[in-house]
């Protein structure tokens, strides 16, 4: 190998490495951040928990919102939040989430990120299977 070649190879190598570098610390600093800012989706935090969610239209949601022991149905626009009446949690049946536009219980983008690249790596996989088996 010549000089120039390896310096080449050098220059790839050490821009890999500079790449690799940025990535980790763009995954320390979404970790953080997320940690801080309590990122779950946005939905969680310690007392206040969005137990499901159904999409009315657009920008109108309904929501059932737990604050501590109370649980209550809430509308929720753009520009404006109701409450409509309080929940016996006792009732709902949070434990069977359909395919619906209900919230998921993930509570960390990791987790989330997982969750998503899984399903749609399976797929992908799914539909290559499909296009080989029309061959």
């Amino acid at each position: 190998m010549n000089n120039s070649a390896a310096g080449r190879v050098f220059t790839v190598l050490f821009t890999l490495v500079i790449f690799a570098g940025i990535l980790y610390l763009a995954y320390l600093t979404t970790k953080y951040i997320g940690k801080k800012y309590s990122v779950g989706g946005g939905l969680y935090g310690r007392n206040i928990k969005i137990l499901d969610t159904v999409r009315l239209s657009q920008d109108k949601l309904l929501m059932i919102v737990k604050a501590g022991d109370k649980t209550v149905l809430m509308g929720v626009s753009k520009e404006h939040m109701e409450y409509i009446c309080d929940v016996d949690e006792k009732q709902l049946d949070i434990q069977s989430a359909g395919t619906g536009s209900e919230v998921p219980a993930v509570t960390d983008f990791a987790s989330a990120f997982k969750s998503v690249l899984s399903e749609k790596m399976q797929n992908f996989k799914s539909k290559e299977n499909k296009h080989e088996d029309k061959k």
